[in-house]
């Protein structure tokens, strides 16, 4: 497969602004949704400050859990400027690892992604529910 971050081509209005970068990753700050119409439903979140390249897969957990609602509160939105009455401006995405055998891939479903589409500010939070796992199958086998 090419390598589609080899000069990767942005606008400025594409980046998105982890103020508190991504835990484990906090001087990584600003970051852009790479989307490869080959590895499709998932996409890459890439960041564009220094070297080496940091990647992350990632996908709209709602693709195959279409119940997945994480309890997130105001603080968590009020970091990336949503109140409560916006959370229409609101884009989940969950970090994946993708397993030698896709089958195996999972998904951080306690760990989401948040991002505000407009302000284009986003954070990975941290969610205590028992209902979702760090390791939730993306493909389920008992459907």
């Amino acid at each position: 497969m090419p390598d589609f971050f080899n000069d990767l081509v942005f606008s400025p209005d594409d980046i998105i602004t982890f103020p508190v970068g991504i835990p484990g990753f906090e001087s990584s700050k600003r970051f852009v949704i790479v989307p490869v119409p080959q590895c499709e439903p998932f996409s890459w979140l890439a960041c564009v400050d220094g070297s080496p390249p940091l990647r992350f897969a990632i996908i709209n957990p709602l693709i195959f859990i279409p119940d997945y609602s994480p309890k997130l509160n105001k603080e968590q939105l009020a970091d990336i400027n949503i109140g409560t009455g916006d959370l229409h401006d609101l884009v989940l995405y969950a970090i994946v690892t993708i397993g030698q055998n896709p089958v195996d891939s999972t998904a951080n479903l306690t760990g989401p992604v948040i991002i505000n589409k407009n302000t284009k500010l986003g954070k990975q939070v941290l969610i205590d529910d028992d209902r979702y796992s760090t390791q939730d199958p993306i493909i389920r086998k008992n459907r």
